[in-house]
């Protein structure tokens, strides 16, 4: 675990942020568990699900499969793997040995969680060029889904930052970080399917309901027509997914521990 701490040490802040970067993507995937965790499973269902909603001309139900690889690509490539390198490099020290290595507490969060993000967009533009390749419609409106992707990595960030608090070693990572993906999962396909009457559209107060619900009107349109409240519809789920990163990031501020967890 010394590569990090050697190649941080000379060039300028950015190029030892980008440096340390690029060993921590080569770290991740030298790791056999956390590289299937993070790539080869979600990729695997995020194909599997691109042709199990295939070949219907239907955007709501093309809806359902993007919110599902949207969530498992940010649950599972971005959040799990982000949470498991940070608490990994305190648990080992080295996440407090680097703050001597001339790079800023902002730099070094950055060059540590920047790989996770990396892979998981990647994982997107994957799903992307297979939705292109089987067929499935083009989004109505394209603005919704690139909100929930710019928010849904907000949130996932945010909120690896915030459980490694009480994560104290890599190992419980896989459980800390089960609520939050079974609500991504679970809750956001529920949105992508549910009448906008009643109390369902109370989902997008929900992170996951916020992305299934964005990645329904990406689809279907109807983004600036009057939702809950008189509201156009994409203001509930939008707010939602500005507040959660907010609060998850204020928490983590306030809390985020350098040292080993005992």
């Amino acid at each position: 675990m010394t590569a990090p701490t050697t190649t941080a040490a000379g060039g300028t802040a950015a190029g030892r942020v980008l440096a340390l970067a690029a060993t921590e993507v080569r770290l991740i995937l030298r790791n056999k568990t956390v590289a299937v965790s993070s790539l080869v499973l979600p990729l695997g269902l995020g194909v599997l699900w691109a042709f199990q909603f295939g070949g219907v001309d239907d955007p709501a139900r093309h809806a359902v499969s993007i919110t599902l690889q949207l969530a498992v690509a940010l649950a599972m490539g971005v959040y799990l793997t982000a949470t498991q390198t940070l608490v990994a490099r305190r648990h080992s020290g080295v996440l407090k040995r680097m703050r001597t290595s001339g790079l800023s507490d902002r730099g070094l969060i950055v060059a540590t969680l920047a790989p996770s993000v990396v892979l998981g967009v990647v994982q997107l533009v994957v799903f992307a060029v297979v939705n292109v390749g089987i067929g499935a419609p083009s989004p109505n409106d394209p603005l919704p889904l690139v909100l929930a992707v710019m928010g849904g990595l907000a949130l996932v960030v945010t909120a690896a930052l915030a459980t490694s608090i009480v994560t104290p070693s890599p190992e419980r990572a896989q459980i800390t970080t089960l609520p939050l993906m079974f609500v991504m999962l679970g809750v956001g396909v529920v949105a992508a399917i549910a009448p906008g009457e009643g109390w369902w559209p109370a989902l997008s107060v929900m992170p996951g309901g916020a992305i299934g619900d964005l990645a329904q009107l990406a689809m279907t349109g109807g983004s600036w027509a009057a939702g809950t409240a008189g509201m156009p519809a994409i203001v509930p789920p939008l707010a939602a997914l500005v507040a959660w990163p907010l609060v998850l990031g204020a928490v983590a501020l306030r809390r985020f521990r350098w040292d080993p967890r005992r």
